[in-house]
């Protein structure tokens, strides 16, 4: 089996995180945030920055930026983070479905010719 590259592991463990935290905001509601979520958010962003998703980090910025002023418009910008955070793991479930694929198809011979060795005996 092949392995799956650690930045695509790194990356679900990241989402994973941040999904959690934007189902527990749902739950609790945006106007119940306190400085602990609002640290989790900033962290969440540095982490999607870092790991090359400015789209994602983009919007979960938006939603903290609306949370801190207390704007009635933040349950929509929750809404899209988290439409951005499904999108990119969609994203994500396509590249490791291509690498296995890619690892599925290659041949054992760099060559791409099997040997039999019974034919290699005469």
């Amino acid at each position: 089996m092949p392995t799956i590259p650690a930045e695509f592991d790194e990356l679900r463990i990241s989402l994973d995180r941040l999904r959690n935290l934007l189902e527990s905001l749902i739950v609790r509601g945006l106007r119940a945030c306190g400085a602990d979520e609002i640290d989790k958010l900033s962290m969440c962003i540095e982490d999607l920055e870092r790991i090359g998703a400015p789209a994602a980090a983009s919007a979960l910025a938006d939603l903290r930026k609306k949370i801190e002023a207390g704007t009635r418009d933040a349950a929509k910008s929750l809404l899209m983070a988290q439409t951005t955070v499904r999108m990119l793991e969609r994203l994500l479930t396509l590249r490791v479905a291509r690498v296995l694929y890619e690892h599925a198809t290659i041949p054992d011979d760099p060559d791409g010719v099997k040997h039999d060795e019974d034919l290699d005996e005469d």
